[in-house]
């Protein structure tokens, strides 16, 4: 079955994985209206809303459990997420491994290693 764009009240518009992060926001004061949260899976997608200083809201919200940018694009605000590991990095949530043609191992887990520790 297809990912929908739900709508809900305020304004508030979503698109694939919401949770954690629609609880984080609401948890830590961040209002829940007048936005579209497109989540790629729970670990990384993007909130989408219409000033600077809302973005930088949910950057403030989500920091530090998350990396956060805020950017700009067609008078549109995002600020664009990542869950951080406990160690503070951030894997690649879209890509987990990488394995050249000789069998050596450039990324795991969606950390680039040296192939030769593989």
């Amino acid at each position: 079955m297809a990912a929908r764009t739900k709508t809900h009240a305020n304004g508030l518009a979503t698109f694939g994985a919401t949770e954690p992060i629609l609880t984080i926001l609401d948890v830590r004061g961040f209002e829940l209206r007048d936005m579209l949260l497109l989540g790629l899976n729970e670990d990384c997608g993007s909130i989408v809303v219409a000033t600077e200083e809302r973005a930088c809201a949910a950057k403030v919200a989500l920091e530090p459990a998350y990396q956060v940018r805020v950017r700009t694009e067609r008078g549109q605000w995002f600020a664009e997420y990542e869950r951080r590991q406990p160690d503070g990095t951030v894997p690649s949530w879209m890509i987990r491994t990488i394995t050249l043609k000789d069998g050596t191992i450039v990324m795991r887990d969606g950390r680039w290693i040296d192939g030769r520790a593989a």
